[in-house]
């Protein structure tokens, strides 16, 4: 990838991201550059992979502390079997986790999937979009049934 130290806005720039959040991470304990005399971060490529690491997981939604307990398990640990088993532990709990979520993001897209079916028969209707302009639109007799349609309607 690259054979010398990175700068903090290098980094930002190739993992397009923000020098802020680069900082906020180093903040909060999940990434440790080297740094110059002068005080100037400097990031290796194993910086980097950790960094990209840490974006990946925050963009699915993982908090910081559980990306800080994946992160720093190892240190606590005396020997490989130790770690294996806490590691361990903690990816299969966040699978678990994971399916919860993958469960309940089927179900929403389940939701506006009929809710978008709905909305759709709408289409071409002149009267004012809401429970008095349009008494008879069948998205008042759906309200109840789709509970997204109660964001959109009324």
């Amino acid at each position: 990838m690259f054979t010398e130290y990175l700068k903090i806005g290098e980094v930002a720039e190739l993992l397009k991201t923000t020098i802020r959040t680069i900082r906020y991470y180093e903040e909060e304990g999940l990434l440790e550059p080297h740094r110059t005399d002068g005080g100037t971060r400097l990031y290796s490529e194993q910086h980097v992979k950790r960094l990209k690491s840490i974006l990946h997981l925050v963009d699915n939604g993982f908090s910081i502390e559980v990306i800080r307990l994946i992160g720093s398990i190892r240190e606590t640990c005396n020997t490989g079997n130790d770690s294996s088993k806490k590691v361990s532990a903690v990816i299969e709990s966040e699978i678990k986790n994971i399916n919860k979520k993958v469960a309940s993001l089927e179900l929403l897209k389940s939701e506006f999937t009929v809710a978008l079916k709905q909305v759709k028969k709408c289409t071409g209707c002149t009267n004012l979009p809401s429970s008095n302009g349009c008494p008879t639109c069948p998205l008042n007799k759906k309200l109840n049934q789709i509970e997204i349609l109660n964001l959109i309607w009324e």
